[in-house]
């Protein structure tokens, strides 16, 4: 019979979803940047007159 620990890492990614508040703050800061970036193409993309 094993163990219940096992002496395996915690994968990076179950470490996130376990920190709900950091998971939070991982998705408002990516729609923030992808907004700032779309909307720096959008501004970029208007034709100089």
């Amino acid at each position: 019979m094993t163990g219940s620990h096992s002496s395996e890492p915690t994968p990076t990614m179950q470490r996130l979803y376990d920190r709900i508040w950091l998971l939070a703050a991982a998705a408002l800061a990516f729609f923030a940047l992808s907004y700032v970036v779309w909307g720096w193409i959008d501004v970029f993309s208007v034709p100089l007159g």
